[in-house]
């Protein structure tokens, strides 16, 4: 018998049929038992591939498309350590041991599904694995302690990993304003040449010194022109514009090339002089046609609009606040809205005022309206920011802008006249009045007994630590694998994590909360001193998380994807890749300014992990 357990003890075995029948084999030759650690990699020849190719397949329970799985994503498992050999228990032997033991039993020749891992020691070791990974395209190495036991379930600085980044020369094709006390630019555009095309990679705004923006801009500043030197120009989010001969040339340091050809977690390194623009390509460049396979047009074009009337929004709110913070603001193809006291400070710990939030709901509107469209809202206002106390507003007041979407929703509690979501004029008519963060409800007009979601909201205590907060939430994420659940995870804009699962059309009230209990209590099951589904707060294990799943009734709420918190950091609740789910993750620092910079690839999560309906026939 074989088990692939994960971290979180959830058996693989159903998702990775070859890697069981090599183990099986691998048993039969040896003729006694063993437990391996080790990796499950994605394959692209003999080579490794991208962790993308294996996402698709964690999840699958159906026989037939992980067999289509194995046949177009085929997988191995790659072996790095030994615990037990045969009836030896190898934990407290030292590394070196352990893998004297490992190489025994794997000798003979193995399965393409099994592979022994690759190690390297002695003073050199660590620049050749890194050379090597390099060039394999590796994510990165593991450096382990040769003279460590193995420590179970514990973290522990005898083992580290050393991440590769990505570093090239990248063209410069714009830049945008400053924010709050920057000063001389906020972003570089950035492109490489692909033929006759200039191909846009992503925007650069971190790594800078106060110097290097100033030499930067000094630079740029005589090679603005009017307009985009892309071939295909990029959406207009996060502020104004300003576009550039792409003449300078910058070294740019980041994580990894997104599918879509874009630049993941670029740092800015320096200037480049000696690098002729024109010869600037990407290192690893794909075929034009594969670039324009990749590039999501609709996606640009959709957005691109949307936010060329947000920036003529922002510009009047700025202009509004500079000349006192009274006025009235065009709202393309809704009218006129006035807004008042957009001086008045909302955030004091980070000096954000009530117009640095109208700004910032106009900015993100794009990426933020398509998830609350149709839905009621609950209004939570703040007209004197988070130091003061807040006021519920269920219904419309009878002054009511006429622009304003206003729907009578019947309900058992508060029926009434409700604002509905879903248009720019009702998200600033709504920041106007004092709201800080958006509360929609889980349903839409139209079928209110039927939600799109249920949630899980793991709400931590006081005394539970961030690597408890996530534990939970892996956990969570394993259990919907083994059920074939996708789901969306996002920061709750506090310390807690919330997450989003699709439902069915036409899923009721009780079938909605009835899947997030499910799941909640096999959570707690799963971890009984790090989860709970105790409701009182003077209840619940110190500690512990909370895994709430009492939200998902007809009228309640959580906070909106991109929704900014009332919370002295202004941090907003964000959408968040999977694979960032990790004790490094740190939600706070998702602030406004933040999130604007990260629009772009945080949209994209966001869009991607609620545009497939889950089925729940693994749940009954």
């Amino acid at each position: 018998a074989v088990a692939l357990v994960s971290r979180n003890g959830i058996d693989k075995a159903a998702q990775f049929p070859e890697i069981v029948d090599a183990l099986v084999a691998l048993g039969k030759r040896r003729k006694k038992p063993f437990v391996l650690d080790g990796e499950v990699v994605p394959r692209k020849g003999k080579s490794v591939g991208r962790f993308q190719d294996l996402q698709q397949r964690i999840g699958q329970m159906n026989a037939a498309t992980i067999a289509q799985h194995m046949k177009d994503a085929p997988v191995a498992l790659v072996a790095f350590d030994l615990l037990l050999d045969g009836a030896e228990p190898l934990v407290d032997e030292p590394w070196t041991t352990r893998r004297e033991h490992l190489e025994r039993l794997l000798s003979a020749t193995l399965p393409d599904a099994l592979i022994l891992g690759d190690v390297d020691t002695g003073k050199s070791s660590g620049p050749r694995m890194l050379a090597k990974a390099k060039r394999g395209g590796w994510e990165g190495i593991m450096a382990k302690r040769a003279t460590a036991t193995y420590r179970p379930g514990e973290r522990t600085k005898d083992w580290r990993k050393v991440k590769i980044e990505g570093q090239q020369e990248l063209v410069v094709g714009g830049w945008t304003e400053p924010k709050n006390s920057r000063q001389h630019l906020g972003a570089l555009l950035v492109g490489y040449w692909s033929g006759d095309d200039f191909v846009y990679a992503g925007r650069v705004g971190g790594g800078f010194t106060d110097s290097a923006l100033s030499q930067t801009f000094a630079k740029l500043h005589p090679l603005e022109r009017k307009t985009s030197p892309f071939s295909v120009e990029p959406p207009r989010e996060g502020g104004t514009v300003h576009w550039t001969k792409p003449d300078l040339v910058v070294e740019v340091k980041f994580n990894e090339w997104t599918s879509d050809g874009r630049l993941r977690q670029p740092i800015f390194l320096g200037l480049r002089d000696d690098k002729d623009a024109r010869a600037v390509v990407r290192e690893d460049v794909p075929t034009k046609a594969h670039m324009k396979t990749v590039t999501p047009r609709r996606t640009r074009s959709r957005a691109g609009v949307a936010n060329a009337k947000g920036d003529g929004v922002v510009q009047a709110l700025t202009d509004i606040e500079a000349s006192g913070g009274k006025g009235v603001v065009e709202i393309p193809g809704a009218g006129t809205l006035n807004v008042t006291n957009l001086g008045k400070v909302y955030f004091p710990k980070v000096k954000k005022t009530k117009g640095d939030l109208m700004r910032y709901y106009a900015q993100v509107a794009p990426a933020l309206l398509p998830f609350i469209a149709d839905r009621p809202l609950v209004l939570k206002r703040y007209p004197d920011g988070v130091g003061a106390s807040p006021f519920f507003q269920q219904n419309a007041s009878d002054d009511t802008p006429a622009p304003v979407r206003v729907e009578t929703v019947p309900s058992e509690s508060t029926p009434g006249r409700r604002l509905v979501g879903g248009d720019l004029y009702s998200l600033l008519y709504c920041t106007q009045l004092g709201c800080i963060d958006v509360n929609p409800w889980h349903s839409r007009v139209g079928s209110l007994e039927c939600p799109d979601y249920t949630i899980l909201d793991l709400d931590p205590d006081p005394k539970a630590t961030f690597a408890t907060i996530v534990k939970v939430a892996k956990t969570i994420k394993d259990l919907l694998d083994s059920a074939n659940l996708v789901a969306g995870i996002k920061t709750s804009g506090s310390r807690g994590l919330h997450i989003v699962i699709p439902l069915p059309p036409h899923t009721n009230e009780e079938a909605s909360k009835l899947v997030a209990q499910i799941l909640a209590e096999q959570t707690v099951v799963e971890l009984p001193k790090a989860a709970t589904t105790v409701r009182s707060v003077s209840a619940r294990p110190a500690g512990t998380v909370y895994v709430d799943y009492l939200q998902n009734i007809v009228g309640k709420s959580v906070a909106s994807v991109f929704s900014v918190r009332p919370r002295e950091g202004a941090t907003v609740s964000t959408p968040l890749a999977w694979s960032e789910v990790t004790g490094r993750l740190n939600p706070g620092r998702f602030t406004m300014d933040v999130v604007l910079d990260e629009l772009e690839d945080r949209g994209a999560i966001w869009r991607e992990a609620m545009s497939e309906k889950n089925k729940l026939d693994a749940l009954s």
